[in-house]
């Protein structure tokens, strides 16, 4: 399905996406608007130490197998980048967090030889070079009047308080500085005001760290190249002993148990 993908199946935004100057602004559209062609696609684009990173996360609302559905989301942005860089072009590697199926030819034959399954997350990884490589497609006088017809029609995201609280808290857990306090000063406002608009919308900020680190201690530790105590330092636990308390409250066995029940 993804080889026979065109920009026109992204509707009215791919009429915007033709006409950037490169592959970042491309992306960056592409990811802000998401929500208007696909309502469980979360993406997300970082660069840094001279490599990029496109995430992709579907949010189906319950735990249930969607590896079709992953595949064909992965597979689609890598038919993009290569639209816009060149149809032989070859991302560092394509990984998928689901094991690999019995005959991999199809996947190696759309990705490349760099697909690797069983990862911490469904996502390309490529050179961050690749994002400043000017689109040969944009017209520079046209991008004006396809921006301008692309605002009048787009629907904002329906983006709440309770969304970037969220998206912080994943990006703070790493390093340790996880607090209401740092979300708050990120969002230039005083935790009373978080702590404010999360209880309009029935959410506490304990409520939305401890869901969002159950989402990620799935990935992780269904990963069996991640140790348990790197697993515990990236969701900004103190010590190993702190992760395993939590996990058994949470999920009702310890790590090491539940990462060999899904091995079975």
């Amino acid at each position: 399905m993804a080889e026979f993908r065109r920009f026109s199946n992204l509707g009215p935004v791919s009429l915007v996406v033709r006409e950037e100057p490169d592959v970042r602004n491309a992306l960056e559209l592409l990811i802000r608007h998401q929500h208007m062609y696909n309502e469980v696609l979360h993406t997300r684009l970082a660069a840094g130490d001279g490599l990029a990173t496109l995430k992709v996360d579907l949010r189906l609302g319950e735990a249930m197998e969607a590896r079709q559905a992953t595949e064909l989301a992965v597979a689609a942005y890598h038919r993009i980048l290569r639209g816009f860089l060149h149809t032989r072009w070859q991302p560092l590697s394509v990984w998928f967090r689901h094991p690999a199926p019995a005959d991999a030819a199809t996947q190696r034959r759309v990705f490349g030889p760099m697909v690797e399954f069983g990862r911490e997350f469904d996502g390309i990884v490529f050179y961050a070079d690749d994002l400043d490589a000017p689109n040969a497609m944009a017209d520079p006088q046209l991008r004006e009047y396809a921006r301008q017809y692309f605002e009048a029609i787009a629907v904002p995201r329906d983006t709440t308080v309770a969304d970037r609280v969220r998206e912080l808290i994943e990006v703070l857990l790493p390093s340790g500085r996880c607090s209401i306090e740092q979300v708050a000063r990120s969002l230039g406002v005083d935790r009373r005001t978080v702590h404010r608009h999360l209880a309009a919308s029935g959410d506490t900020f304990s409520s939305l760290l401890n869901s969002t680190r159950m989402h990620l201690a799935e990935q992780f530790v269904a990963n069996p190249r991640r140790s348990l105590t790197e697993i515990s330092d990236l969701l900004g636990f103190s010590s190993l002993s702190a992760f395993s308390r939590w996990f058994r409250e949470q999920f009702g066995c310890s790590p090491r148990s539940w990462r060999s029940g899904r091995s079975r």
